[in-house]
């Protein structure tokens, strides 16, 4: 009785997990960053991309996020033909190196637009205005830029592409 007390407790904090900024029903704007790998600039436009668009908030920091790339990359393998993938690692310039290893190591096939971490936590445009607070943060939207999902837990995004189907 005791373990499923503390597993029921475990899952009810899974979904209990805070969110700010925008949320599932919010719209985005299209948007624009960096590419870490190429360098070139990428113009995020939703009505171009594929059915869905999949933004994921990482750090190559974050053991979370490590843990979840295999998952991860299957689940866009699993859609491919339906996503659009932008990565969004937030990194001090230190850390990019460490980065471009994570995307080369996992095979991560997909612009990622950088995102500077500094001291005072500012200075990351999309991570401030979407107000990602928690890595890995995964956000699904329509082809109009509505968001399907917002969490930080691939599975909530699992669960909406199969409902999608």
């Amino acid at each position: 009785m005791k373990h499923t007390m503390m597993i029921l407790l475990l899952f009810l904090s899974h979904k209990l997990v805070a969110q700010d900024g925008p949320t599932a029903g919010s719209a985005l704007r299209s948007l624009s960053g960096v590419d870490m790998i190429t360098g070139k600039v990428i113009d995020v436009v939703f009505k171009e991309s594929k059915d869905y668009t999949l933004f994921h908030f990482w750090s190559s920091q974050s053991d979370s996020c490590l843990t979840d790339f295999p998952r991860f990359t299957a689940l866009v393998k699993q859609y491919d033909r339906k996503l659009t993938v932008y990565g969004f690692p937030y990194e001090t310039k230190q850390q990019i190196t460490a980065a471009k290893a994570v995307v080369a190591k996992y095979k991560l096939n997909w612009s990622h637009l950088l995102q500077y971490k500094q001291a005072d936590r500012q200075g990351a445009a999309v991570i401030d205005v979407l107000q990602i607070n928690m890595f890995p943060t995964y956000m699904l939207l329509d082809k109009e830029g509505m968001i399907l999902v917002r969490s930080n837990f691939l599975e909530d995004v699992e669960v909406v592409l199969k409902r999608l189907e």
